[in-house]
């Protein structure tokens, strides 16, 4: 299990790392099979992937990366296509940090599977744009955040399976 602390290194680069702890490891040892990989391409949004169960113990940490994002300004792609599980707690942190992240006209997109998509589309989080594979969500939070000057994106203008194309 981990746990996310992160590091300014420059105002332009945020550096988030993860450290082991033993306090989330004996809170629930069922869920190792968790894991977090955050990827920070130059001039593009953060990338979460994330695998295993995302439930009440684990949503935290997922939490923490996007309650980072949201401070510095931003654009998250969270892949969850590999997760086994996704509860109440991590659509929570969904919902609050695309509301915070569309409010400083960045955008959160999420890369899940279609009956994480329908979930996600019947709790009415329209600040969070899902899609089929992590490429499209990609595209889509990465041309939404090189649009400068334009109106943010919202989901009405997000195709569910295709990232929307400027040209």
């Amino acid at each position: 299990m981990t746990y996310l602390r992160s590091v300014i290194e420059t105002p332009q680069r945020l550096r988030l790392s993860l450290s082991d702890t033993a306090d989330w490891d004996e809170a629930d040892p069922d869920n190792r099979r968790f894991t977090l990989k955050i990827d920070e391409p130059t001039g593009g949004p953060i990338v979460l992937r994330l695998s295993g169960d995302v439930d009440v113990v684990t949503a935290p940490i997922l939490a923490a990366c996007l309650d980072e994002i949201v401070l510095h300004g931003r654009s998250a792609v969270v892949d969850l296509l590999r997760t086994s599980f996704v509860g109440c707690a991590a659509l929570t942190a969904l919902a609050a940090a695309g509301t915070r992240i569309r409010e400083q006209r960045s955008h959160l997109t999420v890369a899940a599977p279609q009956h994480l998509r329908r979930v996600i589309a019947l709790a009415d989080m329209d600040a969070v744009c899902t899609f089929d594979t992590l490429a499209h969500a990609f595209t889509a939070a990465h041309t939404a955040t090189s649009s400068a000057g334009e109106e943010p994106l919202g989901p009405s203008d997000l195709s569910a399976s295709r990232p929307r194309r400027t040209g």
